[in-house]
């Protein structure tokens, strides 16, 4: 039956442009920071999730699902099809979150193929051009920027339960009641608007990718308004999220969709938590750290159902998840994707309707999958990676190996985690494994020289291009001393880093040097502070002693301007012009001082933007 499906798919194959009411829609949602034990599926006595649960029993359950051990590099890869570093996404900081801007993702495979395209929260790639979700393939972005809630880029003051939220550009607030909800709760907020863009092109009978990345349960925790009592912030979160489940499969059964629509829930990394018997959490290199739960459901495609769930046991990746949409639905790849552009995970189509019953091929059986947690400034080789690999007789897989390392100076370990899924007995001692160890130690070698071929190169954000023509450069983004959310600046951390940028056309670039947000510009001064509370719901901001600032641009040993200015009295900021910059690639660093001469906070925001004549 799924074959039968898959071939008629591909005989409707789409021109780009064109919808199909009959053509499957698409629903994705990842969630932060939690792992197996965030669910009572897995774990009973743990947070109360009934509808997750009852979607992981009618599901195709990937039991063998990795993602990377942190935010923005697993969401690299799943957009990608390929591997985060390679795509030079190796951190949640320092630009090394941005998506290089030849990438092609997910959403510009999707929309090539006729579909709409929606981002709804988290995107973590990048918040300035061209990194955007709306630069990326994705025709309605609704989303908060940074990597959660609060952080630097983000709008001054968000919480979960107080947060604006831009729609396309427009910033909205979020209401107290939404659809019927009482209380403001960020998942309430990006669910809805989720769902309505999916009864917009349901209603024009318009296949749709709808891309639902949550912030929650990332940092700051706010409790929900619907928690039931005597929960903390967390549990009452992910309950938050299992309702919001709950409220998206009635609604995708009241709309009549639910039978064609391929809808995937997994989470974006470990947990904090405790996740036994798996070994390690979040940014572990251990499968704690990358192994999460991942269901598909779709019903029109034998996949899942009532009474049809089943797991899924093969070494899976985020980096699958593309050419698996493609191969299901028939996808065409966009014509002009470069040779050094090619996908490197795989797609497990022929899994999802019945487990192992057909032969997956020596590609799929042979391959190695390399999971890395890098977390540093410039690419470091032998950083906490994982390399994994299934070993087959047959359609039975008889070993499921992990050589692992947490540093270059550090051991090599080997697990075989069919029989020791905690990763307690390490055989790298053993010769009778000597050949696996090799083996897999010969293909992190491979996958690291796709990584070392563009790993010494920047991702610039492009000053005075029309399509942003004003540009918030803030310390998240700083190489070196970054500053990365709103209660550390709030505080007046002490920091400076330099950003990569490229200015678009030569010319007069004009930069505004603040210690708070435009936003909030009416409530302050540079040495003076906001009333109110910022991300924990704890943190009060202080003023600083800001008399001057500094603003150095050069590229290479060519220094383009290194001056400095003194604040006048009252002022929100400290404005420099500086003329005949040329186009091309730079950097960026700034500073303030206090009156005696030292180094005083950070310029937590600059904005940058190009003088255009008026003709």
């Amino acid at each position: 039956m799924f074959k039968q499906i898959s071939l008629a798919l591909c005989m409707l194959a789409l021109v780009s442009g064109q919808a199909y009411s009959d053509q499957p829609n698409v629903i994705f949602v990842m969630v932060d920071d939690i792992s197996h034990n965030s669910f009572s599926y897995y774990k009973a006595d743990g947070p109360r999730t009934p509808f997750i649960d009852d979607l992981a029993r009618k599901s195709a359950r990937l039991t063998d699902f990795h993602v990377s051990p942190t935010c923005s590099p697993t969401r690299a890869s799943l957009m990608t099809g390929r591997y985060n570093a390679v795509t030079g996404v190796w951190h949640t900081i320092y630009q090394r979150n941005q998506l290089r801007a030849d990438e092609i993702t997910m959403a510009d495979v999707f929309k090539h193929n006729g579909y709409a395209t929606g981002l709804f929260w988290k995107w973590h790639l990048g918040d300035n051009y061209p990194f955007r979700p709306k630069d990326r393939g994705f025709d309605h972005v609704v989303w908060t920027k940074a990597g959660g809630v609060g952080q630097s880029s983000d709008y001054w003051g968000n919480m979960q339960t107080r947060l604006s939220a831009w729609i396309n550009d427009e910033l909205v607030v979020m209401e107290d009641e939404d659809d019927g909800i009482e209380g403001a709760f960020s998942t309430n907020f990006f669910f809805n608007r989720a769902m309505e863009w999916i009864e917009e092109r349901a209603n024009e009978n318009q296949p749709f990718f709808a891309y639902i990345p949550t912030a929650t349960v990332h940092d700051p925790f706010h409790l929900p308004p619907d928690a039931r009592d005597g929960v903390d912030a967390v549990t009452g979160s992910i309950e938050n999220i299992d309702k919001n489940m709950g409220r998206l499969l009635k609604f995708l059964d009241e709309k009549g969709i639910a039978n064609n629509t391929i809808l995937v829930f997994t989470t974006d990394n470990g947990g904090h938590g405790d996740d036994t018997p798996l070994r390690g959490g979040k940014g572990s290199q251990f499968d704690g750290g990358s192994r999460v739960p991942c269901f598909v459901r779709w019903p029109a495609g034998g996949v899942g159902g009532l009474g049809k769930g089943h797991d899924v046991t093969p070494l899976t990746a985020h980096i699958d998840w593309l050419p698996t949409f493609m191969d299901m639905l028939g996808f065409e790849d966009l014509p002009d994707r470069p040779g050094n552009l090619a996908i490197h995970g795989q797609s497990f189509k022929n899994f999802l309707d019945t487990d192992l019953s057909n032969d997956p091929g020596p590609e799929f059986k042979n391959r190695t999958i390399v999971i890395e947690n890098m977390r540093t400034e410039n690419a470091e080789k032998h950083k906490k990676y994982s390399a994994k690999k299934d070993i087959w007789n047959g359609n039975k897989i008889t070993n499921k190996w992990r050589l692992v390392r947490g540093s270059a100076k550090g051991r090599y370990e080997l697990y075989d985690v069919l029989g020791d899924e905690a990763q307690e007995e390490n055989l790298i001692e053993n010769k009778a494994h000597e050949g696996v160890a090799e083996d897999l130690k010969a293909e992190y070698e491979k996958y690291w020289d796709l990584v070392a071929r563009r790993s010494d190169e920047y991702t610039r954000i492009i000053l005075g291009h029309s399509s942003e023509p004003v540009t918030q450069l803030n310390s998240h983004d700083f190489h070196s001393r970054y500053i990365w959310n709103h209660a550390i600046v709030a505080t007046g951390k002490t920091g400076s880093g330099f950003i990569a940028v490229e200015f678009s056309e030569p010319g007069t670039y004009h930069f505004d040097l603040r210690r708070w947000p435009k936003e909030i510009e009416d409530q302050t001064t540079l040495t003076t502070a906001p009333d109110g509370v910022v991300y924990d719901g704890k943190t009060e901001s202080v003023p600083l002693d800001i008399a001057s600032a500094r603003i150095k641009i050069w590229n290479g040993d060519e220094v383009y301007v290194d001056t400095r200015k003194n604040a006048e009295a009252g002022a929100d900021g400290i404005p420099f012009v500086v003329e005949s910059l040329p186009a091309g690639p730079a950097f960026i660093q700034t500073w303030f001082y206090n009156f005696a001469g030292e180094p005083e906070g950070a310029v937590y925001y600059n904005y940058a933007r190009r003088e255009v004549s008026q003709k």
